[in-house]
């Protein structure tokens, strides 16, 4: 399986679900996000739960179900996927989530698992392509109260053996201090992984999210 560079990175929030985006053509360059397959129209087979890590998938490291939710406001309605994305929370209106936390090898990943209704999830990887040629210059979001400023933002390589995958690299600044921001979006039918970690996310968490996203 063939990688982009994952570095450190910021997570915005933990889980935040019901935001509304529109759909619309973008991406497909220099295999950034990779062609699309059908998208399914049935949800899937025994819901999300099988597809959620534990800790046997990832050898060293603990896997645990966070709680609460995380609050995400953004200056510029157009960059909300894109925000969205770079924190590891769900775009749009999925029918169901699941989230996990992988802690291990000095980092913690966080995991939202999203399936959608009917062709929603290829809507929510469009919305976050079209984000992403929008708002590549920055923007800044509110998470709980405290101000991020997400500085330019672009497009990184992201593994195969999904339907559709996308990674988005950028740098953001709290409190004065920046720091590089990653995340890894994974599309399988109607169903969308979400991945951010600090200060990286490990290819042993990645690899094993991507085996249980394509069942």
């Amino acid at each position: 399986m063939r990688y982009g560079r994952l570095g450190p990175a910021v997570v915005l929030c933990a889980l935040l679900s019901a935001c509304d985006v529109a759909s619309g053509g973008a991406g497909g360059e220099d295999g950034l996000l990779k062609p699309t397959a059908q998208p399914g129209a049935t949800a899937r087979a025994g819901g999300l739960g099988g597809a959620a890590l534990v800790a046997r998938d990832a050898n060293g490291f603990t896997v645990s179900t966070p709680d609460g939710a995380r609050k995400v406001q953004v200056t510029q309605d157009a960059c909300v996927p894109l925000a969205y994305a770079l924190s590891g929370t769900a775009v749009g209106k999925p029918v169901t989530t699941v989230v996990r936390k992988a802690t291990g090898e000095g980092a913690t990943v966080t995991v939202v698992l999203a399936e959608y209704a009917s062709d929603e999830a290829q809507q929510a990887m469009d919305a976050i392509a079209t984000a992403l040629d929008a708002c590549a210059s920055g923007f800044t979001a509110t998470v709980d109260g405290d101000e991020h400023k997400v500085g330019r933002v672009a497009p990184e390589l992201a593994p195969e053996g999904v339907d559709q995958a996308m990674g988005v690299g950028a740098t953001v600044t709290r409190s004065g201090k920046a720091a590089p921001a990653k995340a890894v979006i994974l599309r399988s039918g109607n169903a969308i992984a979400y991945l951010s970690g600090t200060p990286s996310i490990p290819a042993t968490v990645l690899d094993a999210q991507v085996v249980k996203l394509r069942g």
